[in-house]
């Protein structure tokens, strides 16, 4: 994890918990996962910190996973994450009725936002088993 500002850098965000960041989105977004069947599973661990924008971040994470509940119906939505030296991976995936043109769609502008933290969204679709979104970027303060 990033733990040192790097030269010609100011801070404009803390460290933030990540854990606390999905669950917050993941309950505004209750009432349309039951609406569709489906639920979400904070699997991230409580402990997992980020120094990225945590506005920004949470405006992608919350697109993410706003295009995902409202494209899936009877679905258990996964929401994982992990760290390799500076770069966060969050992994969202789901394994119910997914509505593979829609989502696709939505993504372009999940791309877009996630484009203003450095980050990259892909995704991996295994046919009537699963379908897997990844958002990954780099765990830095913003500079301004």
């Amino acid at each position: 994890m990033y733990t040192q500002t790097p030269p010609d850098y100011v801070v404009t965000s803390i460290s933030k918990n990540l854990h606390q960041l999905v669950a917050s989105i993941a309950g505004n977004l209750l009432q349309t996962s039951v609406k569709r069947d489906s639920f979400i599973v904070n699997e991230i661990t409580p402990e997992f910190q980020i120094a990225t924008d945590e506005k920004i971040l949470a405006t992608v994470l919350n697109s993410l996973l706003s295009s995902i509940v409202n494209h899936t119906k009877q679905s258990c939505i996964r929401v994982k994450a992990s760290a390799y030296e500076d770069i966060i991976f969050v992994s969202v995936r789901e394994a119910g009725i997914f509505n593979t043109a829609a989502i696709t769609g939505d993504l372009e502008h999940v791309k877009l936002l996630a484009n203003k933290i450095n980050g990259n969204v892909t995704m991996q679709i295994m046919e009537n088993k699963f379908t897997d979104i990844q958002l990954s970027f780099p765990n830095f303060p913003r500079a301004t």
